[in-house]
């Protein structure tokens, strides 16, 4: 993966052609518009089609679709959305009457077939219920109103009791409120309920029959998508007299097609490399297999068009990440289980795709390193070969932490060294070499005093990369021009600022110990399920083999979800804080093509 080479293209043409050649652009579809004016669209145009977007979204969101009409002619568009919108609005309004009839039948089933007899008949006196628990019942020993206890339902512990009065009884009457039984019959109540349930079956099944227009209605939508961007391009050009001046950027590769186009539909093009004082959009070349890092970090950070594009290492990076904080083989085979059985949602797209293969490298890394640690589930394999595989320890904290410690400064070495080549034209390029050195030496200097690697590196090669790499930092980070005195004496504040941040460099490293840390929490977490529920077994053999199962499937179900939060979050934000804080200076912004989203 690489960041296109953008050109800035720059076409003149004649007013009465201008509606015309925006309509080319847009369906050539390569071009990064540059507003020339603040001109701003008209508003009618620039409203998005928000009746037709709710009504594609309700289709599609339905369980099953219907083989698609294709031809446009077919159906009118509006009358389908409305058809749709009513649909929707039905569909919600009978939902939210069936599931008042489902609470009002669990109020009112304890009560039974219930029919009030008329007012008349009981001398105004009306009738008020009551579910109390068992354990209240004495509180109608204090009531002066008359009650009757009507009947007991020892599984739920409750009493159902009914008090007579003319009017409401006082709220703090019994211990609870009254149960608002209402006139309407459980029989009917029931009723209406089947009647609900039959009238949503046919709302489903009007709502699917619907869905053979999703095709057509994508395209209204997309169709007014396109004219609200064309009519934004068209504000934003320069109109002078008879004359129209459009500017933009675009790929490189696409100059000969650009060329063509201007060629056929009469207009001057001028095309000009980015110079300095530009700031291009950055515009990726993300390729399907690793390009899954990319669309990772891009959801944070886009780089910008002259620093490098981190995709490639990010990929590998994160999964490593996210293997060793996963660090269980049946996790992270689960972990790639669900990701297989969502593939069919993830394919609709190329960015769903190069995030699917980088959720199974994910889980590949996940399983191997989950494997080398011997953890299945929490448990050892317990000999064989599977045992033979498992030759590091997750229990030996001084190895885990040289581990942790030493992929943290890979990591940032690597940054540091890609930022050294961006700039490799500039003596600037020397001040993340330096970084790199300073990095690499720190880890020497502690590898070789604990015995890791030879002394000679605790004694000379640490010491001697960290002075030549601080010497890089000093004199190199600073790019302000020496003119005078007073210049150099700057350069020499920038320099000593830029050393004094090696202690953000050493915090920076340490962060990759959370890597040792939440791979050792979720193996004991599910080594603690493991002993719990072998626990409950042997104290109880009968009932025992239930709530150890039970134990085991919470427990690890609650540990793999807590390991694959962990995993992502704290293995995007050592890609996004620490690794590109020293390996992307600036931010850009992503390239958006002018291009027709109708088909």
């Amino acid at each position: 993966m690489a960041i296109k080479q953008l050109k800035k293209i720059t076409l003149y043409g004649q007013s009465q052609d201008k509606a015309h050649v925006l309509q080319g652009l847009q369906a050539m579809g390569c071009l990064h518009l540059i507003p020339l004016t603040d001109q701003p669209a008209e508003a009618s145009v620039r409203m998005q089609p928000a009746e037709a977007s709710e009504a594609l979204a309700w289709l599609e969101r339905a369980p099953r679709a219907r083989r698609q009409v294709k031809d446009k002619s077919a159906a009118d568009i509006d009358t389908i959305v409305r058809e749709v919108l009513v649909n929707k609005s039905s569909t919600r309004e009978v939902s939210d009457a069936r599931d008042k009839l489902e609470e009002r039948i669990r109020e009112v089933r304890p009560w039974g077939e219930f029919h009030f007899p008329e007012l008349s008949e009981l001398s105004g006196q009306r009738l008020w219920f009551y579910a109390l628990p068992q354990g209240d019942l004495p509180a109608l020993d204090d009531i002066e109103l008359p009650w009757q206890l009507m009947a007991k339902d020892d599984r739920q512990k409750m009493a159902y009791v009914i008090v007579i009065s003319e009017q409401e009884p006082a709220e703090d009457l019994l211990p609870v409120a009254r149960s608002h039984v209402g006139i309407v019959p459980l029989s009917r109540l029931e009723d209406e309920l089947e009647e609900s349930e039959q009238l949503l079956e046919d709302l489903f099944a009007e709502r699917e029959a619907l869905t053979r227009w999703n095709y057509l209605l994508s395209q209204a939508v997309a169709a007014k998508q396109d004219a609200a961007e064309l009519a934004e391009a068209q504000s934003g050009t320069l109109d002078e007299q008879a004359f129209f001046l459009v500017q933009g950027w675009m790929p490189e590769s696409e100059q000969q097609a650009a060329e063509a186009f201007c060629i056929e539909n009469g207009v001057a093009a001028l095309f000009e490399e980015p110079t300095e004082n530009d700031q291009p959009p950055t515009l990726l070349e993300k390729t399907p297999g690793t390009g899954g890092g990319a669309d990772a970090l891009g959801f944070f950070q886009t780089p910008n068009y002259r620093a490098w594009d981190p995709g490639n290492v990010v990929f590998y990076s994160f999964s490593l990440f996210f293997g060793m904080i996963m660090s269980d083989v049946m996790y992270s085979f689960l972990f790639g289980l669900i990701v297989f059985m969502f593939r069919g949602k993830l394919k609709k797209s190329e960015a769903g795709s190069r995030l699917m293969n980088l959720a199974y490298f994910m889980s590949a890394v996940g399983i191997v390193w989950g494997a080398m640690i011997g953890s299945y589930f929490g448990a050892s394999p317990g000999g064989g070969i599977l045992d033979s595989i498992a030759f590091v320890d997750l229990n030996d904290y001084n190895a885990m932490m040289k581990l942790s410690v030493f992929i943290g400064v890979a990591h940032l070495m690597v940054a540091n060294i890609m930022t050294a080549w961006v700039n490799r034209s500039s003596s600037f390029a020397l001040s993340p070499l330096g970084w790199a050195l300073v990095m690499g030496g720190g880890l020497s200097i502690w590898l070789g005093m604990t015995g890791t690697l030879p002394e000679v590196f605790a004694d000379l090669a640490g010491p001697g990369m960290m002075i030549l790499g601080g010497a890089f930092v000093f004199l190199f980070t600073s790019t302000r021009k020496v003119r005078s005195a007073g210049d150099l004496f700057l350069r020499g504040l920038d320099g000593l600022k830029a050393v004094y941040s090696i202690t953000s460099a050493f915090g920076d490293v340490l962060s990759y110990m959370r890597l040792f840390a939440l791979g050792l929490s979720g193996a004991s977490l599910a080594m603690t399920f493991n002993s719990l529920a072998m626990g409950v077994l042997h104290s109880s053999p009968v009932s025992g083999v239930l709530f150890a199962g039970l134990i085991l499937l919470l427990g690890h179900v609650l540990n793999f979800a807590l390991c694959i939060m962990s995993g992502v979050v704290h293995g995007m934000r050592l890609n996004v804080i620490e690794f590109v804080n020293w390996g992307l200076s600036d931010e850009g912004y992503p390239f958006k093509a002018f291009s027709k989203k109708e088909d």
